[in-house]
């Protein structure tokens, strides 16, 4: 990490080349003068939203290295390195943000981008994509606005690509598909206290039972709930969560089998080979190989 530059922005030095709390630029703007190309770098403060209309971009952000085939989203939180290598024809914009700045909300939903993957938006794989895409631009409108309430707009036109975001990456998650409508509220707000635990801690070693004591419920009744509402047991969506994981992984890094296993709560890469191809029909190595080709 430390070998990593920081930078303001890209190519500016941290003595303050970025004097506005929200910042918007295109792509073309700060690529074009860097011979399209951005070299690994990370930003200590900022935080960013890239959006990317034209495809065949290569990308790093953190261990994900790949080229987009079609539009995409990237979140870059802060300390998170990332770079790029545009063709000249590129279309797409960046926010930069000074998050320490923005409302504790924007902060929270930043600081909730803890996966690599889960900064990563394919446009087929993100059914809000358009209306970020439409928001991304009145944004750009209103950073080139010099009226009174200028500062008030921006900030709500990033929270607003944010939360779709942040619904967007929920939705990402199996568990998150079930119908939970007709129960009673507390059974309801029980499960979408087990849904936040999992999403935080499906990496971690957790039993039914840890789970269950952090949700103020007993075990058995936890695998009541989640078999009536959910339609899984706890176990079962655990798996899922770990195994979605491991999907995009498999798809958007180059990281070893072992090492996916660990980044995905298995124990030995052995179980997970197994657990994967007993649910998915393939082994890791395979899924990995089918994978289309990237350009």
């Amino acid at each position: 990490m430390n070998a990593i530059p920081s930078y303001e922005l890209y190519g500016d030095l941290l003595a303050g080349g970025l004097s506005e709390t929200i910042h918007h630029e295109t792509i073309k703007e700060r690529s074009s003068r860097h011979d399209w190309t951005i070299r690994l770098h990370r930003h200590r403060r900022l935080g960013q939203i890239f959006l990317f209309h034209s495809p065949g971009v290569f990308f790093r952000i953190g261990d994900i290295e790949h080229t987009s085939t079609e539009p995409m989203i990237l979140i870059a939180p802060p300390n998170v390195p990332h770079g790029f290598l545009f063709a000249e024809d590129i279309l797409g914009d960046v926010v930069s943000l000074r998050l320490d700045e923005l409302p504790t909300d924007i902060q929270r939903q930043f600081d909730h981008m803890s996966a690599e993957t889960d900064m990563v938006f394919p446009e087929s794989e993100t059914r809000n994509f358009e209306s970020v895409a439409a928001v991304m631009g009145q944004l750009g409108q209103s950073f080139h606005n010099l009226s009174a309430n200028r500062t008030d707009l921006l900030t709500a036109q990033v929270n607003l690509m944010m939360l779709y975001l942040m619904g967007n990456r929920r939705e990402k998650s199996a568990f998150r598909q079930a119908n939970v409508k007709g129960h009673a509220g507390r059974q309801e707000a029980q499960i979408e206290a087990f849904c936040n635990l999992l999403e935080e801690h499906y990496q971690e070693p957790w039993a039914v039972g840890e789970y269950a004591q952090q949700v103020g419920v007993s075990a058995p009744h936890l695998t009541r709930l989640c078999r009536s509402i959910l339609g899984s047991p706890p176990n079962s969506l655990v798996r899922q969560r770990r195994l979605l994981e491991a999907k995009r992984l498999l798809e958007y890094t180059g990281l070893t089998i072992a090492e996916i296993a660990h980044r995905c709560g298995f124990r030995d890469a052995a179980f997970f080979s197994r657990t994967f191809k007993s649910t998915l029909g393939a082994t890791p190595q395979s899924y990995r190989k089918n994978l289309a080709p990237r350009s």
